[in-house]
């Protein structure tokens, strides 16, 4: 056992630790009570001002919405076919409709080939059995025809049976018990729905500046604010727009820009492409403070908010079937195929047709402010897709951009012609001659 040395003078008291004595209003001086009570009013005012001012700052919205509630409803309202997807895919069976679909579609196809097989032999039976040649001639015809003729018609029919059974069936169901109930459940499934996609946006809109730095957004630098700072500000006044938002710089080489919900980030890439020429970067920010202005992502996120159940269950099938091969491969796609379906070619055509609309609209943005010349310099110079669309039903369905040529058709000026090439186009490589030192005999 240790024995705790005790300090000279200090007298260690007996027995457990007594309650500390503390001081009273009677002992207090005057006005002491009134002192204590107003700072830590005091404080509680200070905390209150600085969490009115964070939720203001996490907030920030563009001039022209008189609150929050304005702002999220026009972003959420922007793109009506994608909101609309959405809520169907996620929300109202279609992925179990896709399901039964596909299911119908082998059986129909199958019974519907046997059917048509079988009945066309019986017809080419019954009508040449006596000439040999001609009837058996009649007998192979009908009897591949009827049956290729079947399988399309019982696919069609199966297809489109078993997806309004899962479609409306359950619906039905439940209607068919009690009406009341039906409707209930319904307008149950667009509040989850709704909610499910308001909650996702408040926190895309509050935390957007940390994910943005995540991601490898910063500050500008001292020059960079200086050079991007003034164009913004004209901008912004040739706009009509009393307030900007705040600007950051991303290292990343790609050359682009893009508008958050109370961010503008500038490629290094987009300004060393350019080499810092300030009309095509007027002219990108330009766009993207149109889109700001929109709440053109305040859209974007209300509706990934919606379909968030199926997107993330698109997106742990789209790991699976990359880390997967052979038989396991197989079998991931054969049990998720739905879901792929559901998003790949139902919510996101639709998504993708309002963010083409908003594109166009950014672009007459630019042109507004009088920086038609150099919006038209950027597209000229990117023709490729901003997509980075692999193959054509993602550049024509899929592409949340436009192609830059029909971008750049549509911010013609009127009696202006524009031949090709283009001045500002990007430089047509060389040609290179391939030669040989060894020569033949």
């Amino acid at each position: 056992m240790s024995i705790r040395s005790v300090p000279t003078g200090f007298q260690e008291a007996p027995g457990p630790p007594t309650t500390p004595s503390w001081p009273t209003a009677s002992t207090l001086p005057p006005g002491s009570v009134d002192e204590a009570a107003d700072a830590d009013a005091d404080a509680a005012a200070g905390r209150l001002r600085r969490l009115k001012a964070g939720m203001r700052r996490a907030f920030t919205r563009p001039p022209g919405y008189r609150n929050v509630f304005v702002w999220f409803v026009t972003g959420m309202l922007r793109n009506k076919r994608g909101l609309v997807g959405a809520l169907i895919a996620t929300w109202f069976n279609l992925p179990i409709a896709v399901l039964l679909g596909g299911l119908g579609l082998v059986i129909g196809a199958i019974a519907g080939y046997v059917g048509g097989a079988l009945g066309g032999n019986n017809t080419a039976d019954s009508w040449l059995s006596d000439i040999p040649v001609l009837s058996s001639m009649l007998n192979s015809a009908m009897l591949q025809g009827g049956g290729i003729l079947g399988l399309l018609a019982g696919a069609a029919v199966g297809a489109l049976g078993g997806f309004l059974f899962g479609l409306l069936v359950p619906w039905l169901a439940v209607a068919a018990i009690s009406p009341f109930d039906g409707i209930g459940r319904f307008l149950a499934q667009l509040l989850v729905a709704l909610l499910c996609g308001l909650l996702y946006t408040i926190y895309g809109v509050m935390a957007e500046g940390w994910l943005l730095r995540v991601q490898g957004a910063r500050r500008p630098s001292r020059r960079e604010q200086a050079l991007i700072d003034p164009i913004i500000k004209d901008c912004a006044k040739r706009m009509g727009l009393s307030s900007v938002p705040p600007l950051l710089i991303d290292d990343d080489r790609a050359p682009n820009a893009f508008a958050a919900t109370r961010h503008i980030a500038v490629n290094r890439g987009f300004l060393d492409e350019f080499d810092y020429d300030p009309e095509p970067l007027a002219g990108v920010i330009c766009h993207e403070l149109t889109h700001w202005r929109n709440a053109d992502t305040i859209s974007n996120l209300f509706i990934r908010g919606v379909a968030l159940p199926l997107y993330l269950s698109y997106n742990v099938c789209t790991w699976l079937l990359q880390i997967t091969r052979g038989t396991a491969q197989f079998i991931v796609m054969l049990t998720t195929w739905p879901i792929l379906v559901c998003i790949r070619y139902f919510v996101m055509p639709l998504q993708a047709a309002g963010s083409q609309a908003a594109e166009y609209q950014a672009d007459q943005g630019a042109v507004y402010a009088g920086h038609r010349q150099g919006i038209r310099q950027v597209l000229t110079r990117f023709r490729d897709s901003f997509d980075g669309a692999r193959n054509g039903w993602d550049l024509s369905i899929l592409a949340s951009h436009p192609p830059n040529e029909l971008r750049l058709e549509a911010i013609e000026e009127s009696g202006v012609d524009y031949p090709l090439p283009d001045a500002d186009g990007p430089a047509t490589p060389m040609p290179v001659i391939i030669t040989s030192s060894l020569v033949r005999d």
